[in-house]
């Protein structure tokens, strides 16, 4: 069936029936309707059109199938989510619906923010346990020891649950006596991490008040979805902040959470950890009873031995010559010790002066005076046969070289008619006839005298 709209026409109603509105006003009007009529809603959708500038804020569209809506994270929210979304995931959002009166646009402001399906949820938990990591939450440095000996710890569970029966169970059947504080939060949900993260602040907070050796925090097994809690950032900061040392006890062996990576020690399960207290204080216990039976046995001995000593001096007290002999022959036997000791050391004194007097002569003046005289006759013997052989043959040597001088003088040469002309009054020896001129003086040497000539004529041989 059509509906029926009312006939067009042309004359505007009565001014007295309109209402006349503003944009801005209409907007406004809108903006306060919607507010209060949807002022929390849960949507689910996938992310499109993902924006995050340096503000830190999260923009987006959140569509389906048919539709989409934009959609603003604002960093300021400390319940955010652990994980950045990116383009196409599937998330499920809680906020409340606004109207941006700029645009007249309506937009969700998200207060809170988590992954869909358990490929999202893996991939959150990576993406926090990396940058965890990088910042060091889970190094070994900052682990805290866990007592060896607790007096009082506080458990951090679930009241209803069955974890905290068989945690008390184990306890009771350890007869391990230590004080318990049981801290009920909800361990699954919404707010389950921010009740945890609050629980460990406080106990810490009044643990001047309360001394607290030891937090643990105990859950059963569960799905990933389950146990989601455990692998927020606020309760994983909270742990790594604690003073006191956290022991996480979650899920199966097989469940590893990010609340276990950053705790001080991480039990398998909650079984387990009741079993790492009882036993802790066990092994005290039974340290203390070996402790006891090892200083008992100690004892014991001394007393034996003081009972021996005082059995020994009862019985020379009781016969004094005994005592006379023993003493008498124990100082023969020193006696004998020590001359023994002294023969032998008197012996060694005299080879020891023996030696000594030996070096002592091979090394006396008058020793050595008669090897120098020795040496000096052996050398002197040497000296006359060696002495008249070595002058005939220095002899020799010399006629020979004054022979060989005299061969080769220029006096000798000069003998056989040679002479030797000298330019006066340099006395430079003359060697060509170029060198002189005509009506010059020069000097001529002979073999025996020397003659002034001038020169008349210059000839040269054919």
């Amino acid at each position: 069936m059509r509906p029926r709209f009312p006939p067009f026409s042309s004359t505007p109603p009565a001014s007295h029936t309109r209402k006349i509105l503003k944009v801005g006003e209409l907007t406004s009007a809108l903006r306060t309707a919607i507010e209060q009529g949807f002022n929390e809603v849960w949507v689910e959708g996938e992310v499109a059109n993902l924006r995050i500038p340096q503000s830190g804020h999260c923009y987006f569209t959140l569509k389906d199938e048919t539709t989409q809506i934009r959609a603003i994270r604002f960093r300021s929210y400390i319940r955010s989510p652990q994980f950045l979304p990116k383009e196409g995931d599937l998330v499920l959002i809680r906020g409340h619906l606004t109207v941006y009166e700029a645009r007249g646009e309506y937009q969700i402001i998200i207060d809170y923010m988590e992954p869909r399906g358990r490929g999202a949820l893996l991939a959150a938990f990576e993406a926090l346990k990396e940058r965890l990591r990088i910042e060091g939450l889970f190094d070994d440095i900052h682990k805290k020891p866990i007592p060896a000996f607790p007096k009082k710890i506080a458990l951090i569970t679930s009241p209803t649950g069955a974890v905290l029966q068989d945690f008390l169970k184990i306890l009771r059947e350890r007869e391990t006596v230590l004080t318990t504080l049981i801290v009920p939060v909800p361990v699954q949900g919404e707010n389950a991490a921010h009740e945890i993260a609050m629980a460990i602040a406080k106990i810490n907070r009044y643990a001047h008040l309360h001394p607290i050796d030891l937090v643990v925090i105990a859950r059963g097994g569960g799905s990933l979805e389950d146990l989601w809690a455990f692998n927020e950032e606020e309760l994983a900061r909270a742990i790594f902040q604690s003073k006191i040392p956290v022991m996480t006890a979650i899920g199966h062996e097989t469940d590893t959470t990010i609340a276990d990576l950053v705790s001080d020690l991480r039990a398998p399960t909650p079984s387990v950890a009741a079993e790492i207290v009882a036993r802790a204080r066990e092994m005290q216990i039974e340290r203390f009873y070996h402790v006891k039976e090892a200083l008992n046995g100690t004892m014991q001995n001394r007393l034996e031995q003081c009972q021996h000593r005082l059995h020994l001096a009862s019985r020379l007290l009781m016969a004094p010559q005994e005592g006379i002999v023993y003493f008498r022959n124990m100082a023969r036997q020193y006696l004998h010790r020590h001359r023994v000791a002294m023969t032998r050391q008197l012996e060694r004194c005299r080879d020891k002066a023996s030696r000594i007097t030996e070096r002592l002569h091979a090394k006396s003046p008058a020793a050595l005076v008669a090897h120098a005289h020795q040496k000096w006759e052996r050398l002197s013997d040497r000296l006359s046969l060696l002495g008249p052989e070595i002058i005939t043959h220095r002899r020799n040597h010399v006629a020979i070289t004054v022979h060989q001088l005299d061969i080769l003088s220029p006096l000798n040469i000069m003998g056989r008619g040679y002479s030797i002309a000298e330019r006066l009054p340099s006395r430079k020896i003359v060697r060509d006839a170029a060198e002189v001129e005509l009506e010059e003086s020069i000097h001529i040497r002979l073999h025996r005298g020397s003659l002034l000539c001038l020169v008349k004529e210059k000839g040269y041989p054919f």
